[in-house]
């Protein structure tokens, strides 16, 4: 199995579990989190997933196209807040279409790529400063590992 196939079976395991979250309300906030002390409900974790596979999703795909750079410059961080403060607003049947979605568009991503593209080389501009990193270790990190780890987070939160 190629890295591209086993991501790809990541991706579907996770929109298998996004998919069968209950849909019955935000619950209550979880603990704070250790870096940005931020507390999310259900609705703040959902609506975040829902802007951030399409971001980053874009942000490979600028990549793939000849781009070095990729990151959250201040209209990217507007736009991550937005998406978290506006979960509750959208609603659980519009965030779970927009989550769906944005799956759809990831699993089209990984399947126009191949397993060369994962070593690209590309300067990730985040909160931490530049790193040049691979595009494998960008995928993990903003992309598939970010989706089971946000899956977990609404397991913990009760959903």
């Amino acid at each position: 199995m190629s890295e591209i196939d086993g991501l790809r079976q990541r991706v579907e395991t996770a929109r298998r579990g996004y998919a069968a979250l209950p849909r019955d309300g935000w619950g209550e906030l979880g603990p704070a989190d250790e870096r940005t002390g931020e507390r999310w409900d259900r609705g703040h974790v959902l609506g975040h997933v829902a802007e951030m596979v399409p971001y980053w999703t874009g942000q490979v795909r600028d990549v793939l196209d000849g781009g070095t750079v990729m990151g959250r410059d201040e209209a990217g961080a507007v736009r991550r807040r937005s998406g978290i403060d506006s979960g509750h607003d959208a609603g659980e049947e519009s965030l779970a279409g927009r989550v769906d979605a944005g799956l759809d568009g990831l699993l089209a991503l990984l399947g126009a790529m191949s397993d060369a593209d994962l070593d690209r080389r590309v300067t990730f501009r985040g909160d931490m400063g530049d790193r040049e990193v691979d595009l494998r270790a960008a995928i993990q990190m903003l992309l598939v590992g970010h989706l089971e780890e946000h899956l977990a987070q609404l397991a913990e939160l009760g959903g």
